[in-house]
């Protein structure tokens, strides 16, 4: 049996090639930030991209809790040259997501949502 690390990254590959160019890079992510899988490309450092989810959805779930507005189901950064995405994959961990300027993100995100939840299921 293939160990959990080894699924997951299957799991990003999947996502990466099902959501086709618009992705850059994706990454698995505990809750604390720590990288479990990067498919991230070699100009990108990982573990800052892992602290930088974590923190992400951290003040999203406060704004969201201070709000009223219920628990977030993603968190995205719109910038000139691309978007960073991450979401929440279970209790445990998160998937970040770093789009290509112009990527169809309606795609993205339902691949995203599939990715999440076969992650929560393996952790």
């Amino acid at each position: 049996m293939a160990s959990r690390q080894d699924q997951i990254a299957e799991i990003l590959d999947r996502f990466a090639e099902n959501a086709g160019n618009d992705v850059a890079g994706v990454a698995a992510v505990s809750m604390d930030g720590i990288v479990l899988v990067s498919r991230m490309s070699a100009d990108v450092n990982a573990d800052r991209v892992g602290a930088v989810a974590a923190t992400m959805i951290g003040v999203t779930r406060r704004v969201s809790g201070e709000l009223k507005i219920g628990f977030p189901d993603e968190a995205i950064i719109k910038a000139a040259n691309g978007l960073f995405m991450v979401l929440p994959a279970g209790d445990q961990s998160l998937l970040a997501v770093n789009l290509r300027e112009g990527a169809n993100l309606g795609m993205v995100r339902l691949e995203a949502r599939d990715a999440v939840k076969s992650i929560s299921q393996v952790l």
